[in-house]
């Protein structure tokens, strides 16, 4: 399909090229297909904005490396269908984390009071872990299904030390954040 005078193969090579003026071609064209796509699979149009935004970022990131051997909108929508795929397998994780908590909560036999501040410590945690960027926060809950270091850097396409420095910084902002809030439960 020609637009702007130009097919989709004359517009991914461009792409591969650097120019910019292919990319927001290519976007105009697809992005409107590949949201309705995303939204109707996981009916939130937040995380299917976010969705998209990550397929053009990396397309634009991997434009030089990219082999499409399919048509260009079978690529955008494989691309989504994986995007949709890690935002469910997000939700499964953080659904563990909060199962987990609530295992231990059963387990625990304290007081009123005690378990009242134990609440109230669990939520202070998960708001703080909603507040983490993205990838932070992919990290920090991988790492609580016992993921490697090594295991997270492969599912999240980025290097071990990166992902270190992600878990490292998301546990100290948690620590500060449970220091300032529970001076008496502090985590050293």
């Amino acid at each position: 399909m020609l637009i702007n005078g130009r097919n989709d193969e004359e517009l991914v090579q461009h792409l591969k090229d650097g120019d910019a003026a292919a990319y927001d071609l290519l976007y105009e064209k697809y992005w409107k297909k590949l949201y309705i796509q995303a939204v109707n699979r996981i009916k939130d149009e937040e995380a299917a904005k976010d969705i998209i935004q990550s397929v053009f970022i990396n397309l634009w990131e991997r434009r030089e490396n990219i082999n499409i051997s399919s048509s260009l909108e079978q690529f955008l929508s494989g691309a989504v269908k994986l995007q949709v795929l890690n935002f469910f397998r997000t939700e499964k994780a953080e659904g563990k984390l909060m199962d987990h908590t609530l295992q231990k909560l059963e387990a625990a036999s304290v007081s009123i009071h005690e378990l009242s501040d134990y609440l109230d410590l669990e939520h202070l945690i998960d708001a703080e872990v909603k507040k983490l960027p993205e990838n932070m926060r992919h990290a920090y809950l991988l790492r609580h299904e016992l993921l490697s270091t090594s295991e997270i850097a492969q599912k999240l396409n980025l290097a071990e030390q990166t992902v270190s420095n992600h878990i490292s910084e998301a546990m100290r902002r948690i620590r500060m954040r449970v220091k300032d809030k529970f001076p008496e439960r502090s985590i050293s």
